[in-house]
């Protein structure tokens, strides 16, 4: 099996490399390696030789946030891997798109971090990339239970605008599929309920005992939550075989419970 480069080493990367024992990974880091970096030998993230070197005949996955100037950089080191994935945001589409699947449009006007990621997702599709478009991921260490349990979530406007969601280990599986896609393809992840925001909070609180947030304005929500998208990934699974091990919030969470409460 060829060797892994994870450019970037988040949540969604870290799930990936799960899925992919027995290969040797590398993966950058703009500082020290942490917990993340037990199994994957570091590389610094401003070490282009080191980053090209480890990219020649790899299975490559990107998953840094846009900063307006890495991706155009990097991308033409890796231009050699096996393959590439690009971890991208369904925020690219337009905020009231509603239904989205592989049919709908991105954004025309983006702007913010919508168009950081259009700019991202050229910069690699040059190099033949696929892309990955993820909605909201949340597993064990980050997602909802999280930022209740934080007091750092705030219900955006009156919670009634819909957002798709995805376990991290349902993404990851995505990621591992868009390897093994035809050069520049496009994915789309999400799991089969859409729902409004506060109905998954509400859920969420009650299953960890925890207190409903406040209300704030809607428009100044974060994108994935100020939107109103149902994202369809129907037609992806179907093509790369993906089946999602958490196919509603409430089957992702209950695990997420059940592993906390049991101290894994």
């Amino acid at each position: 099996m060829p060797e892994l480069l994870l450019l970037g080493v988040g949540q969604v990367a870290a799930a990936a490399r799960s899925r992919l024992r027995g290969v040797r990974a590398r993966g950058t880091s703009r500082r020290a390696p942490d917990a993340r970096f037990a199994d994957v030998e570091h590389v610094a993230a401003d070490d282009d030789l080191a980053i090209a070197q480890a990219a020649r005949g790899a299975d490559v996955v990107v998953s840094f946030p846009p900063d307006g100037t890495a991706d155009a950089r990097l991308a033409p080191l890796v231009a050699e891997a096996r393959s590439i994935v690009y971890v991208s945001s369904t925020s690219v589409y337009p905020e009231g798109a509603r239904e989205v699947d592989l049919a709908t449009a991105v954004d025309p006007r983006p702007s913010g971090a919508a168009a950081r990621r259009l700019d991202a997702e050229a910069a690699w599709l040059a190099v033949g990339a696929s892309i990955v478009r993820l909605p909201a991921y949340y597993g064990p260490n980050a997602g909802l239970h999280v930022r209740l349990r934080a007091s750092s979530f705030v219900m955006p406007g009156d919670g009634a605008t819909f957002v798709s969601r995805v376990h991290v280990d349902d993404a990851a599986a995505f990621v591992v599929a868009g390897l093994g896609a035809p050069p520049r393809s496009i994915l789309l992840a999400g799991d089969d309920e859409p729902a409004p925001v506060r109905d998954v909070v509400a859920f969420v609180a009650d299953l960890f005992g925890l207190p409903l947030p406040p209300r704030g304005d809607r428009a100044a929500a974060h994108a994935t939550l100020r939107g109103d998208r149902r994202v369809d990934s129907r037609a992806t699974r179907e093509r790369f075989g993906v089946r999602l091990a958490y196919p509603t919030y409430r089957d992702g969470y209950r695990a997420i419970h059940a592993r906390l409460a049991a101290g894994a």
